[in-house]
Parts: C-alpha cells; sequence; structure tokens
C-alpha cells in the first residue's frame, strides 16, 4: 500500500475531487493550510501594495494499493496543472498496515 500526499492550491479542489472520484478513489482526507515553495511571491496590487507570504493550499492524503499510484498520481497532476510555478508537490510513501478502528480489524482490505 502507499499514502499519497499531495499539496496542491486550494483552487484546484474542485477539479482535483472529479478526478479522483473518476480514478475510483473512495476515501481521502482533505487539510487546508498555507504553503510556499522556492519561487517568487506574487506581490498584490492596490494602495497597500504587499507581498503574499503564503498560497492558500489543499493536502491531499489518499491511501491506495501499490498497483492504483500511478492512476491516482497521474489524476492529481492533470487536474492540478496550471503550467506556473507554484502548482504543488506530491509525497509517494509506504504503508506498513491500516487498522479500520470500529472492526479492529487489519489489512489493505479496509483501505
Amino acid at each position: 500500500m502507499k499514502k499519497i500526499e499531495a499539496v496542491v492550491l486550494a483552487s484546484r479542489e474542485k477539479d482535483i475531487l472529479n478526478a479522483l472520484q473518476k480514478s475510483g478513489v473512495g476515501g481521502l482526507t482533505v487539510t487546508p493550510g498555507k504553503g510556499r515553495g522556492k519561487g517568487p511571491r506574487n506581490v498584490q496590487a492596490g494602495p497597500g501594495r504587499y507581498i503574499e507570504r503564503y498560497n492558500d493550499v489543499l493536502t491531499f492524503f489518499i491511501v491506495v494499493e501499490d498497483s492504483k499510484v500511478d492512476e491516482v498520481v497521474s489524476a492529481i497532476t492533470e487536474a492540478s496543472h496550471t503550467g506556473n510555478l507554484g502548482d504543488g508537490k506530491i509525497f509517494i510513501s509506504t504503508v506498513d498496515d491500516v487498522i479500520d478502528i470500529t472492526t479492529k480489524q487489519k489489512g489493505e482490505m479496509y483501505i
């Protein structure tokens, strides 16, 4: 099993959720936050011009079978891509086991 953590622009939420649904992802967790990468910051115009310190981002946490990783990563990448700096990052890590709290059962079938 693999855990996919995708940190993406919050403005891409609907597109990503639609793409994940089409790829068969059932459960997921989405957490709002603020983030920034190495790139230059956006300057906001107006009487008190300022440089944005952070972007509004969402982190998607998804656990899938190894065989689904490429499909899910592709869905996220296509749905979140704008071509501009700051589109986000995807991190993939191995999950040793999963435990369903309700049933207290273990195994891949509980993802």
